[in-house]
């Protein structure tokens, strides 16, 4: 086995050189371990964010249909959304549920935190298992949102994760490990 070396890059520089409400993009200037410089690198200074998976006390997954133009299409997904600057992460899931769905979680579990791009994206996804979630309020959306709540059997994700129903890539791993606890439980 290959002995462990330092990976890390040192940065030299770093400036933004785009930002607006939605995107802000920096230019670093890195050297290699090896003493090779890379220059420009680019990072998105993205929002970390909260994913919630939401099971209804009648089984039922709580899902939101909207447009993602990224995709360039209407997306099946989980409620999620950014967390505040100071937020508590499980504190934005249960904001986010709530806002895009009207529903409330009975109980709120962290599932996990993951980089979906870690390569280029400072963002973190922080993924909850919402049960007992109820109808609580109507649904409080932001003034560009357009989101249609819907349900699905929780009997039917596993066929729809790999039917590829679900196409984002955080939302399909908090699945997986929500229906593994979800399961363990059933058989324990």
């Amino acid at each position: 086995m290959e002995k462990k070396r330092d990976m890390a890059w040192k940065v030299l520089n770093r400036k933004i050189v785009f930002q607006d409400t939605w995107v802000q993009l920096e230019a670093s200037s890195c050297e290699l371990p090896d003493g090779r410089i890379i220059e420009p690198f680019y990072i998105h200074r993205d929002p970390n964010f909260a994913v919630v998976v939401a099971v209804t006390k009648d089984q039922r997954l709580v899902l939101v249909r909207q447009y993602r133009h990224g995709a360039e299409k209407v997306l099946v997904e989980l409620p999620a959304g950014a967390i505040e600057k100071e937020e508590d992460p499980q504190a934005a899931a249960a904001r986010e549920l709530l806002e895009e769905t009207g529903y409330r979680a009975g109980k709120l579990e962290f599932l996990m935190k993951t980089a979906p791009n870690a390569a280029n994206s400072t963002a973190y996804a922080y993924c909850y298992l919402a049960t007992d979630t109820e109808w609580a309020a109507k649904q409080h959306l932001d003034e560009m949102e357009d989101v249609a709540v819907e349900f699905m059997d929780l009997k039917d994700v596993r066929r729809a994760l790999r039917d590829g129903v679900f196409e984002q890539a955080v939302h399909v791993a908090a699945l997986y490990a929500a229906l593994e606890i979800l399961a363990g439980r059933n058989n324990g």
